[in-house]
């Protein structure tokens, strides 16, 4: 482990995904825990400590996420777009911690009809290391990025993760039956965006009142109308790059592919590790 020149952290709302970076950039080794933000309050000084374990005490520690919010270790600004590598580096802050701690700062998207902010995904798009394209990043917040010239220049956010948690936990289409996934009714729900985001979500209380929807697949058609849901308001660009994780990725695709959508499939966790290298280069940490 004595060539590892940077430890890349990814610490989110719900999980945390750990980096050992080498010198040529090459993610040597990677960790992972449910031990997110929110998961305990504080602590996050020995929390780290326990993540990082016997790797090389050495090694500087760039971190970017939720560990930068209001409700994190420490605040990080927001850098107005656009912004590129060099902006995020210029704006690190520093952690208080026995060794080099840097927390890679959001970016915000203002004008006159829209406030955004981003944090965490700033880094995987930086990781993409594309010109001039759309991003579409899903999450609990997931986010629509436009790209030019390596640069964020607007984005937009929509709750799907967290309104779809919601709306299977409190409520009429809430789910007590153990859901299992069902293709058919995912594009049911896709197809049910059209007439509207609380239209189709009550849909889906009267599909299954009326026998036309297992409460087994209830989820599905759920998933289906939020992810229909943003891509009714992201029709203008045709060709993008899908950046997700496992199954999330999956449905995702799956509803640009039945949208008849032109998109890149990348592995978003592999991105997050790279955006984290380069923002370190630029700052001259590793």
């Amino acid at each position: 482990m004595s060539d590892i020149a940077l430890i890349g952290v990814d610490w989110g709302s719900t999980s945390v995904r750990a980096f050992a970076i080498a010198r040529d950039g090459a993610i040597r080794e990677t960790r992972r825990t449910d031990d997110g933000v929110f998961a305990r309050r504080g602590g996050f000084a020995a929390r780290l400590t326990a993540l990082l374990g016997e790797w090389p005490e050495d090694a500087p520690v760039l971190m970017c996420g939720m560990i930068g919010s209001d409700r994190g270790w420490i605040q990080a600004p927001y850098v107005p777009a656009p912004a590129g590598v060099d902006d995020l580096a210029k704006h690190l802050v520093p952690a208080p911690y026995d060794r080099p701690v840097f927390v890679v700062p959001g970016v915000s998207s203002v004008d006159a009809k829209t406030c955004e902010v981003m944090r965490g995904e700033e880094t995987i798009v930086m990781g993409l290391e594309i010109r001039d394209t759309l991003v579409c990043l899903p999450g609990t917040h997931s986010k629509w990025v436009e790209v030019a010239d390596g640069r964020i220049t607007r984005f937009r956010t929509y709750m799907t993760g967290e309104l779809r948690k919601l709306v299977l936990d409190h409520g009429a289409l809430a789910v007590e039956d153990a859901q299992i996934e069902s293709a058919a009714a995912f594009s049911e729900g896709l197809a049910a965006a059209e007439s509207g985001l609380t239209n189709a979500l009550f849909q889906g209380r009267a599909r299954r009142l009326l026998g036309r929807l297992q409460a087994a697949h209830t989820a599905s058609f759920v998933t289906g109308v939020l992810i229909g849901d943003e891509l009714r308001h992201e029709r203008a660009v045709t060709t993008l790059i899908l950046a997700a994780h496992g199954d999330i990725a999956n449905g995702y695709d799956a509803a640009l592919a039945h949208a008849g959508r032109s998109r890149k499939v990348v592995e978003s966790e592999t991105a997050v590790a790279n955006g984290l290298w380069r923002i370190a280069q630029a700052a001259r940490l590793a």
